[in-house]
């Protein structure tokens, strides 16, 4: 492969990655492009389903083209969770069926959230995800919460405890009450208790700050997004401004908050993740917008790229095999047309992908996405 003048890197790595029902064929096969067009050879699926298991392993085994998947089963939540008894056999069906990691979603009470912390550390099963509102992000590092996504819960963590606070959209109404004094005890118990952290900051800047619906509509990657689920989005946008509690300067402090926090957490303990296919984020195209949000938290180029490489290879117990360009590791590279320690956009600058040592050159990603666009433009 002639590679002069172009920049290797290691495959990046979508971490919180929403991989389509197996029953829905076609949408499926295109996210999995989508992933691999844009560099993306590791995804880890936050909601998964029994079907996901045998998609996973058919990939591994290189019979089906794809990024490497790991993945959750169904959550556990306030509705799927209904004492700690169950949530304990919940926990432990997964992970006697196989899935990588346990997704924790809003819902769970304090006794029930225990009670799953403390089989997945029985089982050395990681559990990710959100901060149930009553175990609040305190709590949740301490019991040894493997991952948290979104930030979910830093934001009320910084209010004092004699504030109460009514609960909202990741902490956006706490954010007029967060005293910023707090977040080096924050991210020290990060440090200290090892915890994982997935931004999903372009997700947040999506769907936070004012703006007219049609620029978001226009962006980079919207053509290989469906009629049906450009509307979904267009709608939940309108939604989110339209609400009686939102408020365009608190949402600029909230933003200007969040980027703080990335800044501070300890650059070994993120992993680069933006939350795909969700609210105007295109599966792989919302990963590059990610990387440059944290190069505005303070990240250079180069820690931006080591959170969706070599940080999940270490979050994945891979660092033998993952990550970096080294003889004998797992072919998973992105060859780049320039230079990403220069400037971090230069990563949506792909000139070819290898995924298990599968070369997908230029004229493979040009045909697939112009065949993604082409579907969608005719139901327009």
């Amino acid at each position: 492969i002639d590679a002069a003048g172009h920049y290797l890197i290691p495959g990046l790595a979508e971490m919180h990655a929403h991989i389509p029902p197996t029953s829905r064929a076609e949408y499926l096969d295109e996210v999995l492009t989508l992933y691999l067009s844009q560099g993306i050879t590791t995804v880890r699926g936050m909601l998964g389903e029994p079907e996901h298991l045998e998609l996973r392993d058919r990939v591994a085994r290189g019979e089906r083209i794809g990024p490497r998947i790991v993945t959750s089963g169904p959550s556990l939540n306030g509705r799927s969770v209904s004492s700690p008894e169950q949530a304990v056999q919940m926990v432990d069906a997964q992970h006697a069926a196989g899935y990588d990691h346990l997704k924790i979603h809003p819902g769970l009470t304090t006794a029930e959230f225990e009670a799953v912390a403390k089989r997945a550390r029985e089982l050395h099963m990681p559990f990710v995800g959100h901060v149930t509102a009553e175990v609040g992000a305190w709590r949740a590092i301490a019991a040894g919460q493997t991952c948290i996504d979104h930030l979910d819960g830093f934001v009320e963590a910084l209010v004092p405890t004699d504030v109460e606070v009514r609960p909202s959209f990741f902490g956006f109404l706490a954010t007029a009450h967060a005293d910023e004094t707090m977040i080096s005890k924050l991210t020290d118990a990060i440090a200290e208790a090892g915890t994982w952290v997935v931004p999903t900051e372009a997700l947040m800047v999506r769907v936070a700050p004012p703006g007219a619906v049609s620029g978001l509509m226009a962006d980079e990657g919207m053509n290989y997004v469906s009629a049906e689920t450009r509307a979904q989005w267009r709608a939940g946008r309108q939604r989110a401004l339209n609400d009686a509690a939102y408020d365009a300067d608190l949402a600029a402090r909230f933003l200007r908050l969040r980027l703080k926090l990335i800044g501070a957490i300890p650059r070994d303990r993120l992993l680069l993740g933006s939350d795909a296919p969700q609210v105007f984020n295109v599966p792989g195209f919302s990963i590059h917008r990610e990387l440059k949000l944290y190069v505005d938290a303070g990240l250079t180029p180069a820690e931006a790229l080591a959170t969706g490489s070599v940080n999940v290879a270490r979050y994945l117990g891979l660092e033998d095999s993952r990550g970096r360009i080294r003889s004998g590791f797992d072919a998973d590279l992105v060859l780049l047309e320039a230079n990403p320690l220069e400037d971090i956009a230069h990563t949506r600058r792909v000139a070819g992908v290898m995924i298990g040592g599968r070369w997908l050159d230029r004229q493979w990603r040009q045909k697939e996405l112009a065949a993604i666009a082409a579907r969608h433009a005719a139901e327009d």
